[in-house]
């Protein structure tokens, strides 16, 4: 592989140099598939900026009875589904230490609208 490509791959978040043919020359680019969530198990989320702290949204009137999640990071426990729904008991976190930060809430949150950073 070109030293130059290399490095450009490296600086990449997501980058895995893994599936590169060093004798054809070419990469296996896997198919990527959206993050599957499992009950009983937890996991690290980061959520869209209009669902923190925000009670005016559907989600919050519908769903959660006008609460909404204070922290745009959770540390989540997934006890239910419910179609593209998933029930969680969070915690909040911060990312930027890995700390758990005291802030606790329960409630549905849609699965295509959260971002699974890491399952615990």
């Amino acid at each position: 592989m070109r030293e130059f490509i290399k490095l450009q791959l490296k600086k990449c978040s997501y980058a895995d140099l893994s599936h590169y043919d060093e004798s054809t020359g070419t990469f296996l680019i896997p198919k990527y598939s959206k993050p599957k969530y499992t009950k009983n198990k937890m996991y690290i989320i980061q959520l869209p900026a209009i669902l923190v702290n925000n009670i005016n949204t559907a989600l919050a009137a519908n769903w959660n009875k006008g609460t909404a999640p204070q922290t745009q990071y959770l540390k989540i426990y997934v006890s239910n589904f419910m179609g593209k729904m998933i029930y969680v008991d969070s915690i909040g976190y911060d990312i930027n230490t890995q700390q758990d930060i005291d802030i606790m809430w329960s409630g549905w949150l849609p699965t295509e609208e959260i971002t699974q950073i890491a399952e615990i």
